[in-house]
């Protein structure tokens, strides 16, 4: 899609054109697109339901394609992550995988610069929320500077859901597998309880909200489980979840553990975002019949502000991101289309 015409600000938007990928790539006839991004020398980079990667130039002239190793029963059912270096990050039923772009071919071997790694996968939630088996979440990418561990971060996929972090570069030459863990490559596994011990289920169907050695997982588990509700009865308040809990990674003695946990707020089924300069995350909650834009300090857990802005299924946002806009801005969707605040 691009401007009807250039360099007008109000200009309606057209087509410009569309890539159909060759059917002798796909596996089936039901198999879908499930995520794309951008890479980093502005390529377009997509997932299929049956694990089919590729990257294609923007006017569509050079397509490359690569698929997944995991089995003819490997499903994705998460969109991707990329970082600068060509890596493409993507979590499906059975593996984590680093696909490496390197500007002319697609590979998962550490020749090239990508890898395999295996995580906790059994479970299969079937509670009308989940999109599929394996991990609930899209990769989020750890590190940013140049000295940083870097990690990719993702929620696994056992009763008690743990947190997982996996080395995204090369594993350290002194890093050794941690006890019971199934892959060397996972630097950090830890369970996600958010501030229930006792607790014999949890899950989440977002991506990791991750802020430099920080990571934040919301509750989307329904209360309630017997009545099977789809994520629309996420709105009701003796069903919606409850709970949010965050982690940090400590590079002084490389471990990763639970740094706060709220265990009332309720963030039902939208991704959440943060703001550095206000320290801040922004989601969208849910309190009796009220939905809300909310606001969590991002260090301590507490609420900084709550703000209804409707009542009702109309309302729910619906796996909707919450978005920053312009100074003192925030925007999601919602059913019934989009709302902001201000």
């Amino acid at each position: 899609y691009g401007d009807q015409e250039e360099n007008v600000i109000n200009s309606p938007i057209d087509l410009k054109r569309t890539y159909d990928i060759p059917a002798v790539h796909l596996s089936d006839a039901g198999e879908v697109l499930v995520g794309m991004t951008i890479t980093y020398d502005g390529y377009l980079a997509f997932v299929t339901s049956r694990g089919l990667v590729g990257v294609v130039s923007r006017n569509f002239t050079d397509a490359y394609y690569y698929p997944l190793t995991g089995g003819d029963d490997e499903q994705v059912s998460n969109s991707i992550a990329c970082d600068e270096s060509g890596g493409i990050y993507v979590v499906s039923s059975t593996n984590m995988y680093r696909v490496q772009w390197t500007g002319s071919m697609l590979s998962t071997s550490e020749e090239a610069g990508g890898w395999i790694a295996d995580y906790e996968s059994q479970c299969a939630p079937d509670d009308g929320v989940s999109l599929g088996v394996g991990s609930g979440s899209t990769p989020s990418l750890m590190g940013t500077d140049i000295a940083d561990d870097k990690f990719v971060v993702i929620t696994d996929c056992q009763d008690v859901m743990n947190l997982v972090i996996f080395w995204r570069d090369q594993i350290p030459n002194d890093w050794e597998r941690l006890p019971g863990i199934v892959d060397r490559r996972i630097a950090g596994q830890v369970p996600v309880t958010f501030g229930n011990p006792s607790t014999n289920f949890t899950f989440s169907e977002q991506s990791v909200l991750v802020r430099g050695y920080g990571a934040m997982v919301v509750n989307n588990e329904l209360r309630n489980q017997g009545t099977r509700s789809p994520v629309v009865a996420s709105g009701i308040d003796f069903i919606a979840p409850r709970g949010a809990e965050k982690f940090e990674w400590d590079p002084s003695d490389r471990s990763l553990k639970s740094s706060w946990a709220n265990v009332e707020v309720s963030i039902p089924n939208g991704i959440p975002t943060m703001s550095q300069k206000s320290n801040l995350v922004y989601g969208v909650g849910h309190k009796r019949t009220d939905w809300s834009f909310l606001a969590l300090d991002w260090t301590t857990g507490e609420v900084d502000f709550d703000y209804p802005f409707g009542t009702g299924p109309r309302y729910n946002s619906a796996y909707a991101g919450t978005e920053i806009g312009r100074p003192g801005q925030l925007y999601t969707g919602i059913l019934s289309g989009m709302t902001h605040m201000s």
